[in-house]
């Protein structure tokens, strides 16, 4: 017999508590660079709330990050050779703490100030995405670090 969530504990998409990815609910680490060739990797570690991510665990559609520019700049996707694929991670009870890696693939003939504007975590934001690839929330200042850890004295 196939278990059922209780209907109140049950969301159709992470639009139905968009809200509440805050940073209160969602922290990031600093995102880490790493160039090779012809493309980068980027690497975010977040945070999740106990809440948070008991709505995240019971949605029944997907929910998707990504990287992107700072709203109202394009300097990254004009860049890239490619619009890069979505991300999803599998969350456990166990864990509140994951790792979020997204290639980027680049064109060719980068200039150095382009390679620069590639390498500084500031000109990125952390997008959550819906099942309809829309932005339900984003996170910035990824030039910093929010996470518990990395902020001990």
């Amino acid at each position: 017999m196939m278990q059922t969530v209780p209907k109140e504990k049950s969301y159709g998409s992470v639009y139905d508590y968009f809200e509440e990815f805050t940073g209160e609910n969602l922290k990031t680490s600093v995102l880490q660079i790493k160039k090779s060739d012809n493309s980068v990797e980027l690497t975010l570690r977040i945070l999740l709330s106990d809440s948070l991510k008991e709505k995240m665990m019971h949605t029944e559609k997907p929910i998707y990050f990504t990287f992107g520019d700072l709203p109202g700049n394009e300097t990254i996707k004009n860049l890239l050779a490619e619009s890069p694929s979505l991300v999803q991670i599998e969350l456990n009870s166990k864990e509140n703490l994951y790792t979020i890696s997204q290639k980027l693939k680049l064109k060719e003939n980068l200039t150095e100030a382009d390679k620069q504007a590639l390498l500084s975590p500031a000109n990125y934001r952390f997008q959550v995405i819906n099942e309809e690839e829309l932005s339900v929330a984003s996170f910035m200042g990824l030039e910093n670090s929010l996470l518990p850890e990395d902020n001990q004295k």
